[in-house]
């Protein structure tokens, strides 16, 4: 048997327990374990330095489904998704549909959508450096060259949409006080929400959105035209503009 097809039924082992008897067969016996147990061990390794992992990106859903539901379905998350990139800060995307098809929580919709915050927050953390525009220069453009301007969120941020107040969930899970949380019994869970997430410098941003704030910030992702945006916003994209250089929403134009 070849190296690589050794290591790939080894891998299968480790990612499904139905198959670590047949991989045991390519696997010695040592001292008081059997070739089973030894493969165990690597499969019990492997699956705990993953859900360690998932519970470093998913904290709050740790927290919401208590940590003995959170490391089964953590395990298996990671038994029918297993890691198929080296990089590790790529693993885990899936998690949020996977708890919403999770059939124990099929009442609780709500909980996939934190998992998608949760994740965005991961995305944004991780996200390539952006060097900031000199938006002043935005005065001395010509009407040729604010006919095909597009301004630009930075690399990191990230839109999200919810139908449940995944914002205010969030904020009652973090330990720093905050004008803005309330308890998780007070809250009001059927709550459409709008979220931006990104980061300045080493520090990660998150706010709710208005409605014509989300509208805004979706065209101006979508690389619609300042011309287009004028004909969108109106008298509103002075004051929208504004706001987005101001909090950071906004870092560069071409």
């Amino acid at each position: 048997m070849s190296l690589p097809e050794l290591q790939h039924r080894l891998m299968e082992a480790i990612f499904d327990r139905d198959k670590r008897e047949a991989a045991a067969i390519l696997v010695k016996s040592h001292g008081a374990l059997d070739a089973v147990q030894r493969v165990g061990i690597y499969r019990n390794s492997v699956h705990g330095i993953l859900l360690q992992y998932l519970g470093s990106l998913y904290p709050v859903c740790q927290q919401l489904l208590g940590e003995a539901f959170f490391e089964a379905a953590s395990d298996r998350y990671i038994d029918q998704s297993p890691p198929t990139r080296p990089f590790l800060a790529e693993y885990g995307a899936g998690f949020a549909a996977f708890l919403l098809q999770h059939p124990s929580l099929s009442g609780m919709p709500w909980i996939a959508d934190v998992a998608h915050l949760e994740w965005a927050r991961h995305q944004a953390w991780n996200a390539v450096n952006q060097a900031p525009s000199d938006f002043a220069q935005l005065a001395g453009l010509d009407e040729v060259q604010q006919e095909s301007l597009t301004l630009h969120t930075p690399n990191s941020a990230c839109l999200l949409q919810s139908d449940y107040a995944i914002h205010a969930v969030w904020l009652a899970h973090q330990p720093e006080d905050h004008s803005e949380k309330l308890l998780l019994e007070r809250i009001e869970l059927q709550q459409p929400t709008t979220v931006l997430v990104w980061r300045t410098g080493r520090r990660l941003q998150q706010v709710l959105l208005s409605q014509s704030e989300w509208a805004f910030l979706t065209a101006i992702q979508q690389r619609v035209t300042f011309p287009e945006l004028a004909e969108q916003f109106q008298e509103q994209l002075p004051a929208l503009l504004m706001t987005a250089i101001r909090q950071g929403w906004l870092l560069s134009f071409e």
